[in-house]
């Protein structure tokens, strides 16, 4: 068994068992917050992650459930209504450092799966399943 391999296996396990505690959290806590929402933003639960959003609705949406979330627009088209705390200049930066892996004194970098800006491209290509197998 490559090291590779097995940190690969075990990052693809741990996203999967986050996607279906994430799946849970949902079903029990948030859908029924959602199809009947609070009248006031209820305390923001700091266990969970939280989300970036572009949709105001949903944004306040979850907002007033609960769940941390940022929105991310320019700036021209938020509401003069809505709460501001800290705008953030989005930044993408180009010398982003890649951890290297040693195996047998060899340095083996994880090859990138994709290169280019975030959003639902980058999503595509970044989810994926572990392709290899523990018998290697």
């Amino acid at each position: 068994l490559v090291f590779q391999d097995l940190v690969a296996f075990v990052m693809q396990l741990q996203c999967t068992l986050l996607d279906i505690h994430t799946l849970l959290d949902y079903v029990e806590i948030l859908y029924p917050l959602l199809t009947s929402p609070p009248s006031k933003p209820m305390r923001a639960n700091p266990t969970w992650m939280g989300c970036f959003m572009r949709n105001t609705k949903v944004c306040e949406s979850l907002y007033f459930v609960g769940v941390l979330v940022w929105l991310v627009h320019d700036e021209e088209f938020i509401p003069p209504t809505m709460n501001i705390i800290h705008p953030v200049r989005l930044m993408f930066p180009d010398n982003i450092v890649r951890a290297m892996y040693s195996e047998s004194g060899v340095s083996k970098p994880f090859p990138s799966i994709f290169w280019g800006p975030g959003g639902l491209l980058c999503h595509y290509h970044m989810h994926r399943c572990y392709e290899g197998t523990l018998t290697e």
